[in-house]
């Protein structure tokens, strides 16, 4: 019996939609939140590592109107929706999707802009499709090969940018010592008041200067009850923010 592929509605924001039909990995929060907490001011040279459909590539395209992106992605289902969401986007001659496996990846210049919202699956908990698989489990791409790259390709003002799972913060601390990085701001993402933190999102540099820290709550007063930080963080993407 032949099994009918599960087809999706284009994700509509309010400057750009996304087609999400083959990539694994569909729009989820962790990519709005990433895209829409990095700053972006003074920046001319971005690499989104793992972009998927890229989203956060035409997030800071929209936020920032002279960047120039490198999007890389090595997953075919991610490069055939990614082509046609920036060729759709009012941002494509400023968006360079870059088809190969990001160990392998030798750019001709730095950045001063890094951005990922990295796998984080653990071995334990892999998903069971394989593109999914792919686009999640850490071996595949790793917090520490995006240090790695940061330390030798970050502008020295330049800035790396993550959002990971916050269980992960102590051995990203670690790692990020290990190459040289300082977090010089981050922000734990909590679901509901009532809950621990699940996300953080960091953002490092090449200069060690005081880090700032901040708390970003999602919901508040029930399903769908959005916070007003969590509004005014992210209503210049969603439709349902004003």
């Amino acid at each position: 019996m032949l099994m009918t592929k599960k087809t999706y509605s284009p994700f509509q924001f309010k400057k750009f939609s996304i087609t999400q039909n083959n990539a694994a990995m569909k729009i989820g929060t962790d990519g709005i939140l990433i895209g829409a907490w990095t700053k972006t001011s003074n920046y001319k040279n971005g690499l989104d590592i793992g972009t998927g459909t890229g989203v956060i590539s035409l997030m800071l395209c929209q936020r920032n109107l002279e960047i120039q992106m490198d999007s890389i992605e090595n997953s075919a289902g991610a490069l055939k929706d990614a082509a046609i969401n920036i060729k759709n986007s009012c941002w494509k001659n400023r968006i360079n999707l870059i088809n190969e496996n990001f160990q392998n990846f030798i750019p001709k210049k730095k950045y001063d802009l890094i951005i990922s919202n990295p796998p984080f699956f653990s071995k334990s908990l892999r998903p069971e499709n394989s593109e999914r698989l792919k686009a999640r489990h850490q071996e595949d791409l790793n917090f520490e090969d995006i240090l790695k790259f940061s330390q030798k390709y970050l502008e020295t003002n330049g800035s790396l940018n993550l959002i990971l799972p916050y269980d992960q913060k102590e051995k990203v601390h670690h790692l990020s010592r290990k190459y040289e990085l300082f977090i010089i701001r981050q922000c734990l993402v909590s679901p509901k008041p009532e809950k621990k933190p699940h996300r953080i999102l960091m953002e490092f540099s090449l200069n060690n200067i005081e880090t700032q820290n901040e708390n970003l709550i999602i919901e508040e007063n029930g399903r769908h009850q959005y916070s007003k930080d969590y509004k005014k963080l992210t209503r210049e993407f969603y439709t349902i923010f004003d």
